[in-house]
């Protein structure tokens, strides 16, 4: 195999989308001696031992390939392939102004994805006089992109799609996103007005960056009229973004029996029956206290003689829930 020697410098010129600035072909190898200052359009590598590369691009591009976890500058270097793990130092020049993205230069941190994730490196140089920024004491990195970012302002999570569908008398919630890495859950919240809202359920955040994520939740206790669904997503620094809301109908025929009064005061639980049916009462531990066959209309159901709590009404496909004090 061939080996060269190499120092470059701005192999060729930019103001394109995306530039080719190297490339090594297959059955050659470029080796950057250990202390040798490789320099190519504004990206400096200085490897503490020999490195080579083979059969691979170095390209420039104004966004990356993979969603960075941070927001980046409009300067990516990207890697064609998987390369040889990299020890040593990296400098990224830039220019000021639009490349920036809006990033204070004090914040600009070294970003590498490495073929599975994005990994920041905490820099030993911030020049803002001579826009660069130098890491040094890398070690066995695998390179891929590599780009300046903003550390502390992590890219917001991207509401791809959310939907509310009857699915027999339940409701089924599914919604979808991106740029997952910095939320910590999703709260499905609900409300029959549209004004006051309550938390019905949480799921933890997949905290994938660079595909569609996919969630689904099951409310198995509309009420009769409009219901409205809302998802509050959380990242990890607390702050919050919500979804669009939705909303679903039911009318009389949807629901087999609606509770009157909740909570239950006076040891008489008031249920109205839309169409004959069996109603079944648990205990919030699941323990079946009442089993009845119970004809359309208002139904009286004593539960004075049960302990204060909270208890489920079921049938075979809804189930509401009342507090017993």
């Amino acid at each position: 195999m061939k080996k060269l020697l190499f120092l470059f410098s701005g192999l060729l010129g930019t103001g394109m989308a995306q530039a080719q600035l190297l490339k090594v072909s297959y059955g050659s190898s470029l080796t950057i001696l250990g202390g040798t200052i490789f320099s190519v359009d504004s990206l400096t590598l200085i490897p503490s031992a020999d490195y080579s590369l083979s059969n691979t691009t170095l390209s420039k591009s104004d966004t990356a390939i993979h969603t960075p976890v941070n927001t980046c500058i409009s300067r990516v270097y990207q890697f064609s392939g998987i390369t040889n793990p990299y020890s040593g130092s990296v400098q990224i020049n830039y220019t000021d102004g639009a490349e920036l993205n809006g990033i204070p230069e004090n914040l600009l941190t070294l970003n590498i994805y490495n073929g599975t994730s994005w990994n920041a490196y905490t820099a030993t140089t911030r020049d803002v006089i001579n826009n660069f920024v130098f890491t040094s004491d890398l070690n066995a990195v695998t390179l891929n992109e590599l780009t300046l970012a903003d550390t502390s302002n992590a890219l917001p999570l991207v509401w791809l799609s959310f939907t509310a569908t009857k699915q027999g008398n339940s409701v089924l919630l599914q919604w979808a996103t991106m740029q997952d890495q910095n939320t910590r859950n999703f709260i499905v919240q609900y409300s029959s007005d549209g004004i006051n809202w309550t938390n019905i359920g949480t799921l933890p955040a997949t905290g994938s960056p660079s595909s569609a994520n996919n969630y689904s939740y099951v409310h198995t206790s509309p009420v009769t009229g409009i219901n409205y669904y809302r998802i509050l997503q959380t990242d990890k620094n607390y702050r919050y973004s919500c979804s669009v809301v939705k909303m679903v109908l039911f009318t009389k025929a949807d629901i087999p029996f609606i509770i009157i009064g909740n909570p239950v005061t006076n040891g008489l639980l008031t249920v109205q029956v839309n169409n004959s049916t069996t109603l079944a009462l648990y205990s919030i531990d699941g323990k079946l206290v009442w089993l009845e066959k119970v004809n359309a209309g208002i139904q009286h159901i004593d539960v004075s003689r049960y302990a204060k709590g909270t208890y489920l009404v079921k049938t075979d496909s809804y189930t509401q829930k009342f507090e017993l004090l």
